[in-house]
């Protein structure tokens, strides 16, 4: 198995080949660990979305390929972001800005399409000035 993942980072481009020699020799291992009468046992630990779409994501590359399988998780990766940010509170269709901080105030601010810096806070979200009533 060793060589298997050796020669799979070598040249990544065989790697539907490596794989299959992978799956042959973890299953002639448990054959060879079953047949010993030794207990084999599956791992406790608790799966996660996360780990059940990684496990998607690699038997789908089996069968479709990986340039299928890299847009999959191209997409996969902009699920879970999507879920962090609503989480965050920021809307799924918010535009992505540069934040920056002002370093002699510590004021966080992003600029806008006119070129204007607008004060907001860590997530982007524009602050109220108070003292834009007054001018009217």
């Amino acid at each position: 198995m060793e060589m298997a993942f050796i020669a799979l980072k070598g040249n990544p481009y065989r790697a539907d080949e490596h794989i299959t020699t992978m799956r042959q020799e973890i299953v002639s291992t448990l054959v060879t660990l079953m047949e010993a009468n030794i207990p084999v046992s599956v791992p406790k630990k608790e799966r996660t979305l996360t780990d059940v779409l990684q496990e998607a994501a690699a038997e789908s590359a089996s069968m479709l390929g990986s340039n299928a399988v890299a847009k999959g998780v191209s997409f996969f990766r902009d699920v879970k972001e999507n879920i962090s940010k609503k989480k965050d509170g920021i809307p799924q269709d918010a535009e992505q800005i540069i934040i920056y901080e002002d370093e002699e105030t510590g004021e966080l601010f992003f600029i806008d399409e006119d070129g204007n810096d607008v004060v907001c806070d860590e997530n982007g979200f524009p602050l109220d000035d108070d003292g834009d009533d007054e001018d009217e």
